[in-house]
């Protein structure tokens, strides 16, 4: 009788599994291409056909006598076009020295050194000349790439396959958090649940592709999604009494500019950082323990459902309290900057933690972290009751 309720949960749960991709990808498909039909140039950076964005080298660097300041000193730099149709003219232009200490043991350096690469935005006039220009930002994409290949070639000389796997599911993961996830949550689709469902479509794929099709990956699939929904329902409805939403002034009235939206959802995106910032370590700790659990299994087959219920929990208690703290560390550094400027201006904790922005990363931290625990007493019963035979 347990044999055939055990066969019967099992094609249930094998059901809903399959039924869940099935559902999110038509989803997905379906918003997606709803996103990309209607208003299209809606969310399209409008730059003027008079101002060009090229690449440039600077070839020489020359200090004027003129101080704007006492703290800042303006420099012109000779730029050779290396791009666009001005490609090999060489232009002139300010380059602002700014510091915030006026010593000579100040950390001040330039904007821009010779021989660094930059993009700079020229504005032409009427008959398409040159009017004047600026240094936009320093071109940094050369290097990051370097490091980005050095990375890679590390997956795959000490993961092998799986690290092959592992760049597949990055790549998937980064299309999807910019090509539809971000589109969703700027066309108005609620934030959290779009993002829960694209998380949990992550999961699913990222999982099956690394470790395959199985009993273990669905053991690991439940444990993840149900260790970030709760962690998602628990800052959910307890901002609904603190009111948070993390973000600073300055960071509100940026996204408002450049989304042109006067009513987004600054509350949504929250716990969509929320649930993308709990998904990784919440994943690890699932698969971690899924896999535990069916080694076990395999060493002991007639080991008994308590003991390997204890046997999980055992492994999920080592791997809590590093995890735990990873996760801590990671929102920690994330806001280091905020920190650093509020707490000396506040001399109670009590008042710190009431700042807008540091009760959200409390919170932030708080909930993900207990459905990071949650998760391993789930994947340890899932993984204990779909290994038995």
């Amino acid at each position: 009788m347990f044999k055939i309720l055990r066969n019967f949960v099992n094609l249930i749960m094998t059901a809903i599994f399959y039924l869940i991709i099935i559902t999110t990808i038509l989803f997905i498909i379906f918003t997606v291409v709803k996103v990309y039909s209607n208003n299209k140039s809606s969310n399209e950076i409008v730059t003027s056909k008079n101002t060009d964005e090229v690449y440039g080298k600077i070839i020489n660097m020359e200090a004027n006598s003129k101080k704007t300041n006492k703290d800042s000193h303006s420099f012109n730099v000779d730029i050779k076009i290396l791009s666009g149709k001005f490609k090999g003219k060489t232009i002139t232009v300010p380059n602002l020295v700014v510091g915030f200490i006026s010593n000579s043991q100040s950390n001040n350096q330039e904007y821009a050194k010779l021989g660094d690469e930059v993009l700079v935005n020229l504005n032409q006039d009427a008959d398409g000349n040159i009017k004047d220009a600026y240094i936009y930002e320093i071109v940094r994409y050369k290097y990051l790439y370097k490091l980005s290949l050095f990375f890679l070639i590390l997956l795959i000389l000490f993961g092998g396959i799986k690290g092959f796997k592992s760049i597949i599911t990055l790549l998937i993961t980064g299309f999807a958090v910019i090509k539809i996830l971000i589109p969703l949550i700027l066309n108005g689709y609620n934030a959290i649940l779009t993002t829960a469902i694209i998380c949990i479509l992550l999961v699913i794929i990222n999982l099956i592709i690394i470790n395959g099709c199985n009993k273990k990956t669905l053991s690991a699939i439940i444990g993840t999604s149900g260790g970030v929904l709760i962690a998602g329902a628990i800052a959910f409805f307890l901002n609904s009494v603190i009111r948070v939403n993390g973000f600073t002034d300055e960071e509100i009235q940026s996204m408002i500019n450049i989304t042109q939206n006067q009513n987004i959802n600054l509350t949504g995106i929250y716990f969509a950082g929320l649930i993308m910032g709990a998904l990784g370590a919440v994943m690890d700790v699932s698969m971690s323990i899924a896999s535990a659990v069916y080694e076990i299994k395999a060493i002991r087959p007639k080991i008994s459902v308590i003991e390997l219920i204890k046997s999980g929990m055992n492994v999920g208690k080592d791997i809590m309290g590093t995890m735990t703290n990873t996760l801590i560390l990671a929102y920690v550094g994330g806001s280091m900057y905020i920190i650093i400027m509020i707490l000396p201006y506040i001399n109670t904790l009590s008042t710190v933690i009431n700042q807008d922005i540091i009760a959200a990363e409390i919170l932030k931290t708080l909930a993900g972290s207990i459905g990071l625990i949650i998760a391993i007493p789930l994947t340890v019963i899932v993984s204990t009751f779909l290994s038995l035979d």
